[in-house]
């Protein structure tokens, strides 16, 4: 028998925000669908970014 807590990491929830806000940035400031999928994009990598490294950082300390 385990007899440890299984830790939840709400990490995850940082990808849909992130995602909607980078495609109402791309269209807000250009209106092109081009620059809505690339706000999209960086987005992600920014959601991705805070996920590895601000968030397991503060999970360590």
């Amino acid at each position: 028998m385990e007899n440890h807590k299984a830790e939840k990491s709400y990490s995850s929830y940082y990808l849909i925000p992130a995602v909607i806000c980078g495609v109402l940035t791309g269209w807000l400031v250009t209106g092109s669908v081009g620059y809505t999928i690339l706000g999209a994009i960086l987005g992600l990598l920014t959601a991705g970014f805070w996920m590895n490294v601000v968030v397991n950082r503060g999970e360590e300390a």
